[in-house]
């Protein structure tokens, strides 16, 4: 990693530190749903750009995606949307990594 990248990192952990201390519970989880689910959609368009998937991880994903698959499940029996919404999204998303990394690893 290059060092010019660790003061921005320092600099946005710091950021996220004191903004967690300001927002209200329901704006956190917001936060935290948008930028979770968000890294999945930088893995989608980075493998879409690159048809590269060698360095992803089956087991991860299907593991993962298994979990998410659980979370969807417990916010739909309680009745919680931003549980339930977050973890469709993720769950389409890893589900299309999974899917990906299926068509584009050749098969042994």
């Amino acid at each position: 990693m290059p060092p010019l990248f660790w003061p921005g990192a320092i600099a946005l952990s710091l950021s996220l530190g004191a903004l967690v201390l300001w927002l209200d519970d329901a704006y956190l989880g917001l936060c935290a749903a948008f930028l979770t689910t968000g890294s999945f959609a930088l893995q989608v368009a980075h493998i879409l750009k690159t048809r590269e998937t060698k360095a992803i991880s089956l087991g991860m994903y299907l593991a993962f995606s298994c979990g998410v698959l659980l979370w969807l499940v417990y916010g739909l029996k309680i009745d919680d949307r931003p549980v339930t919404i977050a973890n469709s999204i993720t769950l389409a998303l890893a589900s299309t990594v999974l899917l990906l990394k299926l068509r584009n690893e050749p098969r042994i």
